[in-house]
């Protein structure tokens, strides 16, 4: 008797569009970025990852053009300090830019709008983020009451609506924007049509491939492993 493998579906939706992104989480630490264009229900299967991914610290831009997540792999010793936060273009792991972290207190990050987000951590150890502008939380000063600041310590000058969208402690907006039109049950997917569910795509079964994100940075002949 075969069973059908333990699937959870985390989503990701975009405020500007109808872009989202699904992480399918299983079996066990092993991870698939999905794009899901809302209003044709076309998807873009993309990456794998054999890590933990912690989903509650991740991010999807306004436009859906790039995510943020905090993953753990546990090598503590190398550049990347075991733990650490990505910036990638779904759906596509491939970081743009990576900060270390060292441990799985801290990490992840919040988009404060298109072109800004926020992420702790130490430096960008990648730098291929162009266009993207790194954010720090410091304390609100009369000069700076949102309390964000650039990488060079100057005020940022992004607005209250957007420091709020990348507030300490408030669950992503992409979380939230239009979750009560969709349903997940395990690795299915639905869309709430009046009482009913109505089942938009199965991605219970699926197997992993490796996939290079049209992006990559890296040399072909010489391509380190993890994102």
């Amino acid at each position: 008797m075969t069973t059908d493998p333990v699937v959870r579906l985390h989503l990701f939706f975009a405020t500007e569009n109808d872009r989202a992104v699904i992480l399918r989480q299983g079996p066990s630490k092993r991870f698939r970025l999905i794009l899901w264009h809302r209003e044709s229900d076309a998807f873009e299967d993309g990456q794998w990852l054999k890590h933990k991914v912690y989903v509650e610290f991740c991010d999807l831009s306004p436009d859906g053009k790039h995510f943020i997540y905090f993953m753990l792999d546990g090598k503590w010793r190398e550049d990347t300090k075991g733990a650490y936060t990505v910036l990638s273009r779904p759906p596509y792991f491939t970081a743009l830019s990576l900060f270390p972290e060292g441990s799985t207190w801290g990490g992840g990050g919040k988009f404060a709008d298109n072109r800004h987000y926020v992420v702790d951590g130490d430096h960008d150890t990648i730098g291929c983020d162009k266009g993207m502008k790194r954010l720090f939380r410091r304390e609100p000063t009369r000069d700076c009451p949102t309390g964000l600041f650039t990488v060079d310590g100057k005020p940022a000058r992004i607005g209250k609506a957007k420091a709020e969208r990348a507030g300490f402690g408030t669950i992503p907006e992409s979380r939230t924007h239009k979750l009560d039109a969709y349903d997940t049950q395990g690795g299915k997917l639905y869309r709430r049509s009046g009482g009913d569910m109505e089942l938009i795509r199965d991605l219970t079964h699926m197997e992993f491939e490796e996939m290079r994100a049209p992006y990559d940075w890296r040399d072909e002949r010489n391509t380190p492993e993890g994102p």
